[in-house]
């Protein structure tokens, strides 16, 4: 490293995250508005059972975003939702996921952003409702959890998101979006900003809705800031200088300086 730095890990890899219990409706055997729902993407049955109000089912993608979506269906053979969910009482959302190629799975989003695929039961026999796959928008993204790619070392020791935008897809924008995601005074917590720390100019946003920037200048060499789908903003140590790789987060650093701003950037564009 350029300085001195030591850091506190407060774990490696991971965050903790409290999940969200799943709501009664879909705890137990079914009820009959459920396996409807589930079965003909038809969510007037439940309705009449919960009360609340179907609409479009867009509204799941406007809740969680179309890439945490996506990640609950099977996209590349023509998944989708039904064109109606309910929105139940509690800001639980349900809707059938189509075409019926499972012929009784459906898409929950709880109150809390908890986002499930579900199995209403119905050809196991049973109809009991179980958890196929789920999205915790509180948990950090994959591309932290393991050992970090080699765009996510580009981003965290240089400021370019071009190699992760390579691996992840997404939109490569300034990093003021991270304090619009997130709110000047969670990202300021993050940073030294006494001591002239920033984010590197430009950030990528992936399609899962997690947002990366690099913090500048390097006093670190290698940490950046990842942003979760809830907006919760997290520094980490891409563990470059740490010879393992493995990101890990940050909660206390202390550095006597780093390298000016105008270095970082020219760093950025020549990708060196």
């Amino acid at each position: 490293m350029r300085n001195f730095v030591r850091v506190v890990v407060l774990m490696a890899m991971t965050a903790a995250t409290a999940y969200a219990e799943l709501p009664e409706t879909v705890q137990g055997t079914a009820s009959p508005g459920l396996i409807q729902l589930a079965t003909t993407g038809n969510p007037e049955g439940l309705a009449e059972e919960l009360g609340g109000f179907p609409t479009e089912s867009t509204v799941i993608a406007e809740t969680v975003g179309q890439g945490t979506l996506n990640a609950l269906l099977d996209v590349a053979n023509g998944e989708h939702l039904a064109p109606m969910a309910l929105w139940g009482p509690d800001d639980v959302v349900y809707a059938m996921v189509a075409p019926t190629l499972t012929q009784d799975n459906f898409v929950l989003v709880t109150a809390e952003g908890m986002a499930y695929r579900m199995d209403v039961g119905h050809t196991e026999g049973d109809n009991v409702p179980f958890v196929v796959a789920e999205f915790d928008p509180l948990a950090l993204p994959p591309t932290v959890t393991a050992t970090a790619s080699a765009g996510l070392i580009q981003l965290a020791t240089t400021g370019n998101p071009e190699g992760l935008q390579a691996e992840l897809g997404g939109e490569i924008t300034e990093s003021a979006v991270i304090m619009q995601r997130s709110g000047a005074p969670a990202l300021n917590a993050l940073l030294m900003v006494d001591e002239g720390e920033h984010l590197a100019p430009m950030a990528l946003v992936a399609p899962s809705g997690a947002i990366y920037a690099m913090v500048a200048p390097t006093i670190t060499k290698d940490h950046f800031i990842v942003v979760t789908l809830a907006g919760e903003p997290f520094r980490m140590d891409v563990g470059s200088t740490e010879g393992t790789n493995m990101p890990f987060v940050v909660t206390e650093i202390e550095s006597d300086g780093g390298t000016p701003w105008y270095v970082e950037f020219w760093y950025w564009l020549t990708g060196a």
